[in-house]
């Protein structure tokens, strides 16, 4: 569901558009902590790599002018630079709670790239030429922000047409939980903004995720080796 929108600067092309990665990095018992059980730490810990692969493959595919990690721990920039090659910026995450986070990794990405931002979270079991086509569309169609809810609550991708401030004063339980969707949908209608709604998708958060991501025949290969890891 899109409005088209009267107030955002529209996309002219996906080279328009930075994009930002909010990711922490693949540490040995550190990350996908709720998914230990089905496939412990060494599968979770290639979880998270083949996920950040797939995202940053992903953002490639678009061409962005800017392409930016903000990445927690503060001090794991040296390991990710690795795994992403000096084309991209890497910053530590900043602020307590996810819309300080974003809010601080956004404007310093408008500091380098003025203009639309893409902000991705790496849990989807699959990324989608999908995506990236529906936020350009929407985007270049004026909408000021563009929102991926995931189903259990909280969002995958949040695009904004511009910088938008006032809109990550939201309360903290307006990012997360099953009611996050209406929240930022009811903080955007006060503010005046039009958004753009993606379809929801499952990201990889449970156990139960897990399983119904490798009942997908098309789950990409390094993602499914890492959740049928024993």
């Amino acid at each position: 569901m899109s409005f088209v929108g009267r107030h955002g600067p529209a996309l002219s092309s996906a080279a328009d558009l930075a994009v930002l990665l909010m990711v922490r990095a693949p540490r040995r018992g550190e990350v996908r902590q709720a998914l230990e059980p089905l496939i412990g730490q060494d599968g979770c810990l290639a979880l998270q790599t083949a996920l950040l692969a797939q995202a940053l493959a992903w953002a490639r595919e678009l061409a962005p002018r800017l392409l930016c990690l903000a990445h927690e721990p503060a001090d794991a920039g040296r390991e990710l630079q690795r795994l992403t090659g000096r084309e991209a910026l890497l910053i530590p995450q900043n602020g307590e709670g996810i819309a300080a986070r974003v809010a601080d990794a956004v404007a310093r990405v408008h500091a380098h790239s003025p203009g639309p931002v893409l902000v991705l979270w790496p849990d989807l079991p699959r990324l989608l030429p999908y995506h990236a086509q529906a936020v350009c569309s929407d985007l270049r169609a004026g909408v000021d922000i563009v929102l991926g809810p995931v189903f259990d609550g909280g969002f995958y991708l949040i695009a904004l047409a511009r910088p938008l401030p006032g809109l990550f004063a939201l309360p903290e339980r307006a990012w997360r939980g099953r009611d996050a969707l209406h929240e930022v949908l009811e903080g955007a209608a006060r503010a005046h903004l039009q958004a753009g709604v993606l379809r929801g998708e499952r990201a990889l958060h449970r156990p139960s995720d897990a399983r119904a991501a490798l009942a997908d025949p098309l789950l990409p290969e390094p993602v499914a080796r890492a959740l049928r890891h024993q």
